[in-house]
């Protein structure tokens, strides 16, 4: 798929000062750490451990944003049957969210993410103009 004006696209962005995209990360990551606070609530509480791995981190690839993840090594286990051609480690992250054969579902993950979502871009977007409006007045 192509992008119409592709160049006038990344020109535009370019422009954007740099106090205005470190203002956008730090809100991000607020924002998304208020969605992670409503994850947790919603997570089993087992052992606690699941809830532990909801976090939310700034992507790597140098652009703003960030993700919202759960699970990871802690919540990974041994498949107790990997010889029936199941995959030897299975996130249980997974298990709770979407449920298996033998166990229904707890969702906690989407229903927190969808829950405070549109607040969340909210208070992103408001920070983003109250920032370009403090770069414009600044120079």
């Amino acid at each position: 798929m192509k992008i119409l004006n592709m160049e006038r696209l990344k020109r535009k962005l370019a422009r954007i000062p740099d106090a205005v995209k470190r203002r956008a990360q730090a809100d991000l990551l607020l924002a998304g750490r208020e969605i992670n606070m409503l994850q947790r609530s919603l997570a089993p509480k087992d052992d606690g451990v699941l809830a532990g791995t909801i976090r939310t981190e700034a992507l790597t690839d140098g652009t703003v944003g960030v993700e919202i993840k759960a699970g990871g090594a802690a919540t990974t286990k041994a498949v107790r049957n990997s010889e029936k051609g199941n995959s030897p480690n299975y996130d249980y992250a997974l298990a709770q969210e979407f449920g298996t054969k033998d166990m229904s579902p707890n969702p906690f993950f989407y229903p927190g993410y969808r829950a405070r979502r549109k607040k969340a871009l909210a208070n992103v977007r408001r920070g983003w103009k109250r920032a370009m409006k403090d770069a414009a007045s600044n120079g």
